[in-house]
């Protein structure tokens, strides 16, 4: 048994930094997509008050551009706005939140661990990158359609994908 002070800090402790790497796709062309890499690190923080453990990610990709391109057909056409050279950066983002039960008579480091793992999923990280837009050099915002294609993670020198 840990009481909840302890906890609170062995995770503030142990589970403050976590790196991972998340692989990105985005649209180029009409049906043609590019690859992008970005670097990031998982937060985990105990809010005590609300008894939540919460997963907040920063994180920095390589740089990313796209060409304006037009798909024409005889139905529709498809424009594709120029992306100039940039990358995403992401600080401090909301990821996951997890409650956690008093008194902590459970594994708490297997509970933060399934936590972290849910947190750096596909389908976790999918809608953080859903929000997130380009900037054209007009400073208007571009959806690219940025796709989470896989997520490793960097766990005491480990790689772990999902």
């Amino acid at each position: 048994m840990v009481d909840e002070f302890e906890f609170f800090r062995k995770v503030q402790l142990y589970y403050r930094q976590v790196r991972f790497h998340v692989r990105l796709s985005y649209t180029i062309f009409h049906k043609k997509e590019k690859l992008l890499l970005a670097h990031g690190i998982l937060h985990c923080r105990v809010e005590p008050h609300s008894q939540l453990v919460e997963y907040r990610i920063s994180l920095e990709s390589e740089v990313a551009s796209r060409p304006y391109s037009e798909k024409a057909s005889i139905l529709f056409s498809t424009i594709y706005e120029e992306i100039p050279q940039q990358s995403i950066k992401l600080t401090d983002v909301p990821a996951y939140q997890l409650r956690y039960s008093v008194p902590i008579v459970y594994d708490w480091q297997a509970f933060i661990i399934e936590g972290m793992s849910t947190a750096l999923s596909k389908s976790v990280l999918q809608p953080v990158f859903d929000k997130y837009r380009f900037m054209d050099k007009h400073g208007q915002e571009i959806d690219a359609k940025l796709k989470v294609a896989a997520v490793m993670v960097d766990w005491y020198n480990e790689n772990i994908k999902s």
